[in-house]
């Protein structure tokens, strides 16, 4: 297990990624192109991206769609003999996607091979606003691509409470601002 203790830049094939230990990150990582998950693959994904929270990470939203999954969370600090950090994205994506590729090859009835691309893509989540964007991304992607009337209907959407209550706390703050004529 690799753990960050600050700022960090690598390469991971032709994407660089940069770490700063108890930052939050927007992920996303698809699957190999031709490749879409049925609900019950999604559930197996959500549900693999739910068991870490909170010992690996602390989750604070996830989406699986038919092609690819976008996750918010913020790793976990280690504190162990052995090791002090934070958990790196590359074993948190790792993790996620070794398991699910088991399980969903264990479902269909193949040996094994993986499900998804080499690559994720990662962003660091720069405030409570950005924060708050991504959350709404989240929700809104299955009705953006029509697998969903409203958020609510599709099978592989969970944000957290604690998610909520900051969005919610944001759009009042905005709403106070617009109320005292300051913004």
């Amino acid at each position: 297990m690799k753990t960050v203790k600050g700022l960090i830049k690598h390469e991971r094939g032709q994407l660089s990624h940069v770490e700063a230990g108890g930052a939050t990150y927007f992920l996303t990582f698809a699957a190999l192109p031709g490749e879409s998950f049925s609900g019950e693959e999604r559930g197996i994904i959500m549900e693999s991206c739910r068991h870490g929270d909170p010992a690996q990470w602390i989750l604070h939203g996830a989406v699986v769609m038919p092609d690819h999954a976008h996750l918010l969370l913020t790793p976990a600090f280690i504190n162990s003999a052995a090791q002090r950090g934070w958990l790196s994205l590359s074993d948190v994506v790792k993790g996620i996607k070794s398991v699910t590729a088991r399980k969903i090859n264990q479902l269909r009835g193949r040996r094994g091979g993986s499900v998804w691309q080499d690559e994720y893509y990662d962003r660091m989540v720069r405030d409570e606003a950005d924060f708050v964007v991504k959350v709404r991304y989240m929700k809104n992607n299955p009705v953006k691509v029509r697998l969903a009337a409203k958020p609510e209907e599709w099978d592989a959407l969970w944000i957290s409470e604690n998610a909520i209550e900051r969005c919610r706390r944001l759009e009042a703050e905005r709403e106070r601002r617009r109320g005292s004529g300051r913004g």
